[in-house]
């Protein structure tokens, strides 16, 4: 509290006295409000983990009719997130929308911003993350092939389907090469013996496979690396000056995120993103984190989600 002296004049004797004063002090969110605006985007889940909600394009429609209705004339933003993915394209379009009223937008992350959070993150300027915040991978998840009701990695379809391909290839040459020097063959004549043989081995396995749910996992693994990619390169990476370094640090990042972590539920972590060049602060350093917390707190153990501007 802080204590702010006035005047007062005393009646009997016209002499100016001090007079204490309380002042109540400005809360951090309360200052943080003077200039920016805070936006929360926090899905429900139980006390387990289990959110009830994805991002779904009902909330391109939420967030742009607040942005009609807020008229705000500051360009910056607060997104508090938590989310474990959903639709890839309304997670696109909204921040594509955000982008249209606001200049810099942070995104703080109290628990998880995962496959399309994730995605939303790489079209922010700065992250704020804490010990237990984390991003994930954006190997696209899809309906399962055999249970609709399930869901699968587009990343376990194409690596499965490729794993056979590029093992079948493997065994061919080392079959060709024992052909060759065992039997006195030429190199042509074992490759065809050789392939003849794993090509018998594998086709079986390669049949059971639907191409065209092969083909459907390609294409979301393409559209999640062309939209990171951009992102990227737009927001995030945008303080790397140099066009050539930022597209290639933004390709080496975005292939990272979509190729080659081992599971869709993988956590990354602040220290993980710093080296692949994300601008990160430490929430324990950020002086309005604690009522940010609290805020997310009210949704955990609710069954809705929560959209709207503090």
């Amino acid at each position: 509290m802080v204590i702010k002296k006035t005047k007062k004049v005393k009646k009997s004797t016209g002499e100016i006295i001090p007079k204490p004063s309380k002042i109540k002090e400005v809360a951090p969110l309360e200052k943080l409000l003077q200039k920016s605006d805070v936006l929360l985007m926090l899905y429900s889940k139980n006390k387990k983990g289990y959110f009830y909600y994805s991002i779904e394009p009902e909330d391109e429609i939420t967030v742009y009719e607040l942005l009609k209705e807020n008229k705000t004339e500051k360009k910056s933003l607060l997104i508090l997130l938590d989310t474990s993915g959903g639709n890839v394209y309304s997670a696109t379009k909204i921040m594509d929308t955000l982008r249209c009223f606001y200049d810099n937008i942070t995104i703080a992350i109290p628990q998880e911003a995962k496959s399309s959070g994730t995605m939303m993150c790489c079209g922010a300027d700065k992250l704020i993350m804490s010990s237990i915040s984390e991003l994930g991978p954006l190997d696209k998840p899809m309906a399962h092939p055999d249970d609709e009701t399930a869901q699968i990695s587009a990343l376990d379809i194409v690596k499965s389907i490729d794993g056979m391909i590029n093992m079948a290839m493997n065994k061919q040459k080392e079959f060709a090469k024992d052909l060759k020097s065992e039997n006195s063959l030429t190199p042509q004549k074992s490759l065809e013996i050789a392939g003849n043989s794993v090509s018998q081995l594998i086709s079986p396995m390669l049949c059971r496979e639907d191409v065209k749910i092969y083909n459907q996992a390609k294409r979301l693994l393409a559209i999640a690396e062309t939209y990171g990619s951009e992102f990227l390169k737009d927001n995030m990476l945008k303080y790397i000056k140099n066009d050539k370094l930022r597209d290639k640090i933004s390709h080496m990042t975005i292939r990272q995120l979509v190729w080659l972590y081992p599971d869709h539920a993988f956590a990354i972590r602040r220290k993980e993103l710093r080296d692949w060049f994300f601008i990160i602060e430490d929430a324990e350093k950020v002086d309005y984190w604690d009522e940010l917390w609290k805020e997310y707190k009210k949704t955990i153990g609710s069954s809705g989600k929560v959209i709207k501007f503090i």
